[in-house]
């Protein structure tokens, strides 16, 4: 049991690993309170300062709704007759760039729609004639929605468009920035290759002598509105007083009936992986079960890698077997031709054995112990019996080759064979 100890405990600490893991994957932790200070504008969001109401909304009475996560350079191709809506602040680290902000503006120049809806839009479409002013810096950004609603809100009407039909009971919050647009000094006259249009000429629905809250623009063939509190689209503002209808307003406005409405949602950390097998499994536990395998595959690779028990020594295995070691010798002897020695390994033991049998002394001569044989003859069966004559020739044959003289393979065969023989005969056998 001590030998496998490793070994199990190596086994429970990879299925607690296991288990930590899932529970990991299946727990939710509490998220920390939303509030305007640090809203989350995501469409995926169900929260206070989530977007999911709107989409759930739209995606029920029948609109084109879809979420976009992909790059601005594909919406010239892809979207060129869609309605883009821009939620801010995007999430950290993923702003435009450059390369982004241009096909965005090609985008409208070619006929699409945009809605931009945050405090300051200049992050989310970047340019030079956007100014922002603040009225919020002494308000708390922690507060609830019902304490942050402006009740002065109708008053920001400027005058009956088709953006302010049906406002009455507006209810913006105070943390509503207002806008200015103040076009930059002349540049140099752009080439024929690049976009000419500009933010000019704004129409303002909402606003006051700080600036606005809504303002429209043609832009090139298409058309952007800007919308400074993103708490009328947010989860908790849609449903206050007229805020639904005019976002309602906003959509319409841009055609959102007839064309396809688009989140944003790259840009809020969303942005479709290249990779279609990750594409496909996004969302999954796959990716969660691929880790774990990957982490069980290196643990039983560490733990075979590496010794958990005191070192033992390699297995010894014994080459002197008894027969191998007969074979060897014999071989040897044969090369050698050392019939002697060969006899050498018998021919004493025998002849102990025959005179314990015969009762005389193992120092007897040959003569003597065939002598002997033929007064006192072994018990044995007749076909069993030995002569004095056959034993005598026997016994002084091989005291011949012990002694040197030469004698042949078939004649020393024949020599072991009847000793052999006789001697089991003599084991089963008494004097007589």
């Amino acid at each position: 049991m001590r030998r496998y100890l490793s070994i199990i405990l190596t086994g429970l600490i990879v299925i607690a690993v296991l288990v930590g893991l899932s529970a990991l994957g299946l727990v939710e932790f509490d998220r920390p309170p939303e509030s305007e200070s640090s809203p989350r504008r995501t469409s995926y969001n169900p929260g206070p300062t989530g977007t999911r109401a709107l989409y759930q909304l739209l995606e029920g009475s029948g609109a084109r709704v879809a979420r976009w996560r992909e790059g601005y350079q594909d919406l010239p191709e892809r979207a060129s007759d869609s309605l883009l809506i821009l939620v801010g602040p995007f999430s950290e680290g993923q702003l435009p760039s450059k390369s982004e902000t241009k096909a965005l503006q090609s985008f409208l120049i070619s006929g699409g729609r945009l809605l931009v809806v945050s405090r300051a839009p200049r992050a989310e479409f970047d340019d030079a004639a956007i100014h922002i002013t603040s009225k919020a810096r002494e308000e708390d950004w922690t507060a609830s929605s019902d304490d942050i609603v402006d009740a002065e809100s109708e008053a920001l009407i400027v005058q009956p468009t088709e953006l302010t039909r049906g406002l009455k009971g507006l209810q913006l919050s105070r943390l509503a920035a207002r806008l200015r647009f103040e076009p930059p000094p002349p540049a140099p006259a752009p080439t024929d290759d690049e976009d000419t249009a500009a933010l000019t000429s704004p129409v303002v629905h909402l606003g006051d002598k700080d600036g606005a809250v809504v303002a429209d623009f043609d832009y090139g063939e298409g058309r952007v509105v800007f919308l400074s509190d993103p708490f009328v689209i947010a989860n908790n503002g849609i449903a206050r007083g007229a805020n639904l209808t005019l976002v309602l307003n906003l959509i319409h406005t841009l055609g959102g009936n007839e064309r396809t409405i688009l989140f944003d949602e790259a840009h809020h950390g969303y942005r479709r992986a290249r990779n279609p097998l990750f594409s496909y499994f996004r969302g999954t536990p796959v990716l969660w079960a691929l880790v774990q395998l990957l982490l069980l595959a290196f643990l039983v690779a560490y733990t075979y890698g590496r010794r958990f028990a005191r070192p033992l020594p390699l297995p010894q295995i014994d080459r002197h077997s008894p027969l191998e070691f007969v074979g060897s010798m014999a071989n040897l002897q044969q090369v050698a031709a050392a019939r002697d020695l060969a006899l050498e390994n018998i021919f004493p033991r025998f002849r102990a054995q025959l005179c314990r049998a015969l009762g005389v002394s193992v120092r007897a001569d040959s003569f003597e112990i065939a002598s002997t044989l033929s007064h006192r003859q072994l018990r044995t069966p007749k076909s069993h019996e030995v002569t004095r004559d056959e034993l005598n020739t026997l016994l002084r044959d091989s005291e011949r080759a012990l002694a040197g003289e030469p004698i042949s393979d078939e004649r020393l065969v024949t020599l072991v064979a009847r000793m052999r023989q006789i001697s089991g005969w003599l084991k089963g056998s008494t004097p007589r």
